[in-house]
């Protein structure tokens, strides 16, 4: 009986240690949107911003950038508290430890009809400093989708 017991046991460690653990993406607390009449849906925004390769891209975007390439039809700038977005490779180049890039913002312009990845902008904490990058997206849905906006 006792070998069962440390069977069950190790079973049971093995499965808790493969259940999903990374933190859900939660609601922006701000958005921004160039949807027209349309309202940005959240859900597609958080399609996009997990969509990743996980490889920074040699681009060291301004603000000012961020938003011009935004501020078009159907962009979208959405800003978070610190959101954890899993990225291994990208959390290590920004000096964390635990595999999750600290989020206060993700800019989503719009895409070409034909595209099958497209660029978006993180405001991350590199080494507590925050800065913009860019990385390839590979969710090329419009994030100006749902709804028709109030007037």
């Amino acid at each position: 009986m006792p070998r069962l017991t440390r069977g069950v046991a190790l079973a049971l460690s093995l499965a808790a240690g493969c259940a999903p653990n990374a933190p859900r993406i939660g609601p922006p607390v701000r958005l921004r949107a160039w949807c027209g009449t349309l309202e940005p849906r959240p859900t597609g925004l958080y399609s996009v911003m997990s969509s990743t390769d996980d490889r920074l891209l040699d681009e060291s975007p301004t603000a000012a950038e961020v938003e011009r390439a935004a501020a078009r039809e159907d962009g979208v700038i959405a800003y978070f508290h610190a959101q954890l977005l899993a990225l291994p490779r990208v959390s290590q180049a920004l000096g964390e430890s635990d595999g999750y890039a600290r989020v206060d913002a993700v800019a989503v312009p719009p895409v070409a009809d034909d595209a099958t990845s497209r660029r978006i902008f993180l405001l991350v904490r590199d080494r507590g400093q925050e800065r913009w990058i860019a990385m390839n997206a590979y969710d090329t849905a419009d994030v100006c989708v749902e709804g028709r906006r109030q007037p």
